[in-house]
């Protein structure tokens, strides 16, 4: 019953993903950093300054809309049979009211029409994992970190 009453609920909220530059991204990228270290304690990542962020050629970014305003952003990897979910995103303002669910379906929606599988990777103690599970994510395999250059991951 819990879960009808928040569908019905979600229907309600406007919620766009607007493709965008990556470049808007720098400053955005830096405040999910800052966050994923909050959630995967073992994942530590080394906060860059926005200027020596570099994007690849298949990297896109969309901005999670509500109510014209950004509530967070989406960065993908679009490979040829794959949409893989490189970063995820919602200010902590959002957070907690569907909006992320309701851009992760559309994301989905996308893949749909590409017919594209999508992949992602969440450590075990994040509290995304639970989103991505309702939403029909599965375990595929298990990823193990050996840590040799703390240049990149910080302890």
């Amino acid at each position: 019953m819990k879960y009808k009453e928040e569908a019905i609920n979600l229907k309600k909220l406007s919620i766009k993903l607007e493709k965008e530059e990556n470049d808007y991204f720098r400053e955005w990228i830096i405040e999910e950093w800052k966050h994923h270290n909050t959630v995967d304690s073992i994942y530590q990542i080394r906060i860059i300054k926005p200027e020596e962020l570099t994007f690849e050629k298949n990297e896109e970014y969309y901005k999670i809309m509500f109510n014209n305003e950004m509530a967070g952003f989406i960065g993908i990897k679009n490979y040829e049979k794959e949409i893989y979910l490189y970063r995820f995103y919602i200010d902590e303002r959002y957070r907690g009211q569907g909006i992320g669910t309701i851009a992760l379906n559309k994301l989905i929606d996308m893949a749909k029409v590409q017919d594209k599988d999508i992949s992602l990777e969440v450590m075990e103690g994040n509290i995304a994992r639970n989103l991505y599970e309702r939403l029909g994510f599965k375990t595929q395999y298990r990823r193990m970190i050996l840590k040799i250059n703390d240049n990149i991951y910080e302890n």
